[in-house]
């Protein structure tokens, strides 16, 4: 590897090698790694300073020249997250034009999470009910079903659904069938004292969740 040549103490006059090897250090002729080392508690290494109100203080390629790694001027800092072109960072928290982080270690699989303008938790639940008079199938993202007749309500397949359901009896009784899956749990019969599987009476509120092979109430 090509390094820098100490200059012995006292050498007058430095010889042109002397001085050539650092322009051809800062130039990139000799390839010569330049390494800084400061032992100061209170001094910066190294510091860069553009006076220009528009400076440009900083910027790192890749080996192939072109791409941009790192760039740090008047406008911000870019950097790449991967090797590939550098990007403004996401460093922004709380409501605001610009893009938006959250404090902590957030990952989202693909397809994760979506949101257009502002998310509530009203918003959230906003579309998560429906109300039937007639036998029903629960569709995908509904997690409350309101009942104003008896009538049958049939759960997702218990092999592929996680979210709890809830079936509400407002008027009459009501049946409830799966999909996929045996329905364990319902309304007490209030003479025998016996639980009704896959019933819920009229009043009741009876929620089921799946253990990915058949629903239970809980």
């Amino acid at each position: 590897m090509v390094a820098f040549v100490t200059i012995q103490k006292g050498k007058t006059p430095a010889e042109a090698s002397d001085v050539q090897q650092v322009i051809d250090a800062l130039s990139g002729a000799r390839n010569t790694p330049i390494a800084v080392t400061v032992n100061d508690p209170l001094a910066y290494a190294a510091t860069l300073k553009n006076t220009d109100p528009g400076s440009r203080d900083l910027i790192l390629y890749a080996a192939d020249g072109t791409t941009v790694l790192l760039q740090v001027d008047s406008a911000g800092v870019k950097v790449s997250p991967d090797g590939t072109a550098a990007v403004p960072p996401l460093t922004s928290i709380g409501a605001g034009a610009a893009p938006q982080v959250a404090v902590g270690n957030h990952v989202h699989g693909a397809g994760g999470y979506s949101s257009t303008g502002t998310t509530t938790l009203e918003a959230l639940y906003a579309s998560t009910w429906v109300s039937t008079a007639i036998s029903y199938t629960v569709a995908a993202g509904i997690l409350y079903v309101f009942c104003t007749a008896g009538v049958t309500i049939t759960l997702p397949a218990a092999a592929t659904t996680n979210r709890p359901i809830t079936v509400i009896a407002l008027t009459g009784a009501q049946t409830v069938a799966a999909a996929g899956g045996t329905v364990n749990g319902g309304s007490v019969n209030t003479t025998t004292g016996a639980v009704m599987n896959g019933v819920v009476s009229q009043g009741d509120a009876v929620t089921y969740k799946s253990n990915s092979t058949n629903w239970y109430s809980v």
